[in-house]
């Protein structure tokens, strides 16, 4: 039976950076954002027919997939159209995780990458453990500005939007600390992959 660990932290902490390093240890990574991106990028999905149904045809561009700029506006201006948006694609990606993890019986343990885990606990009930990557503010914010070409205020405000740090730490189980080089972080990530096939080797 594979355990299941939840990969999270704050925008700019290296999440996926660590979901990667991880991955090249030959650990399963199962990664709940591409999972959305499927949902909402295949045409005719049920997750598409439902938002056309909800938000209309505005929402949807020429190639029948989901307009992700017209449906942020929507969510970020309106609090209530991000309730019903998670309504329709929280279910159908917490059940595509779950038939991602019934074909993954492998392993000893598996890494599912859940960046908004604190502002979104049910996503709890998939994990035996929540890992935390962690970076302070002023190098996320640094990060984040190089990497997507976003201003400091753009950047702080996509913050401020999520879960704090405290919320954050009160999930975790453990945390691999993120604030020095790519290869410091593949040292932690092997540290914490030798910890885990302690506790979960067959």
């Amino acid at each position: 039976m594979t355990a299941w660990v939840g990969l999270t932290g704050g925008i700019g902490s290296g999440k996926s950076q660590a979901a990667a390093c991880f991955a090249l240890l030959g650990v399963p990574v199962i990664d709940a954002d591409a999972v959305s991106r499927i949902l909402t990028q295949t045409p005719d999905s049920e997750a598409l027919r439902r938002i056309r149904q909800t938000f209309g045809d505005a929402v949807i561009d020429s190639a029948g997939c989901l307009n992700r700029a017209a449906m942020r506006e929507y969510v970020f201006a309106d609090e209530q159209a991000r309730q019903r948006l998670e309504a329709i694609l929280h279910p159908l990606i917490y059940r595509e995780i779950e038939r991602q993890k019934a074909a993954c019986t492998a392993a000893p343990y598996g890494i599912i990458e859940l960046p908004t885990l604190a502002e979104h606990p049910v996503f709890r009930r998939l994990v035996q453990r929540v890992l935390l990557v962690q970076c302070d503010e002023k190098t996320r914010v640094q990060r984040v500005m190089a990497r997507n070409g976003l201003t400091e205020a753009a950047v702080r405000a996509i913050m401020q939007a999520q879960a704090g740090d405290e919320q954050r730490l009160a999930l975790a189980d453990d945390c691999l600390v993120n604030q020095g080089s790519p290869e410091d972080l593949s040292q932690a990530v092997q540290r914490q992959h030798r910890i885990y096939l302690q506790r979960w080797s067959f």
